[in-house]
């Protein structure tokens, strides 16, 4: 893994950058901004990727994790990689991957029309009630998962597809949507307007978050 994503001391700690004078720093590391879902042993939840190379990562995350502790993530892209948690500073985490690996390549949107698969949100199960209102109806529905761009939900309610519905949860507010599709005492929506990270990280994290969502 490169060196620059395991720092020496905690001040330096949220600082995944090459070392000075390091020319070679933008063959072998990169700085993303992207979406991923982080599996860990106490459950799955949504992070973001800040800093990738060939054989590890840096990230923030919004479970609590600890140094040895194993970890897969799944890209947009449906690609995962697999590693063990190296460093933690508040919720930004240090990763060196089981084995090194084209990371560039999985992350380029260009690898899913090579696979012949569609981009999609990482989604995370959910488990929570909420409220679903239709036209003049209002009824309790269960999330089952959710992305950012939609969600699973459970109810006995018959629906229409192509409807617009909106969802009231605890953390989330109310988000308007529309029903994609409804079968077998299930239905997936879509959001009308997709959740901004800061927006999911704080509702998966209600109660229990730090203040760091940067």
């Amino acid at each position: 893994m490169a060196a620059d994503l395991l720092p020496k001391r905690k001040s330096v700690a949220s600082k995944a950058g090459a070392p000075i004078g390091d020319q070679r720093a933008d063959d072998r590391h990169r700085t993303v901004l992207q979406v991923a879902r982080i599996e860990t042993v106490h459950g799955d939840e949504l992070c973001i990727l800040r800093n990738v190379s060939a054989g590890g990562l840096r990230a923030n995350v919004y479970r609590e994790v600890a140094v040895g502790e194993p970890v897969r993530f799944e890209l947009r892209t449906g690609r995962a990689v697999a590693g063990r948690v190296v460093w933690v500073d508040g919720s930004a985490i240090g990763v060196q991957f089981d084995r090194k690996v084209p990371i560039l390549a999985y992350l380029a949107h260009q690898a899913i029309e090579e696979l012949g698969r569609r981009v999609r949100s990482p989604r995370i199960d959910i488990g929570e009630r909420a409220v679903m209102r239709v036209e003049d109806r209002e009824f309790e529905v269960e999330i089952i998962n959710a992305s950012q761009a939609g969600m699973r939900i459970r109810t006995d309610r018959m629906l229409v597809v192509g409807s617009a519905c909106k969802i009231v949860a605890d953390g989330l507010g109310e988000r308007g949507a529309t029903i994609r599709w409804c079968h077998d005492g299930q239905a997936g929506l879509q959001l009308k307007q997709p959740l901004e990270f800061r927006d999911f990280a704080l509702w998966r994290t209600r109660g229990k978050a730090d203040g760091n969502l940067q």
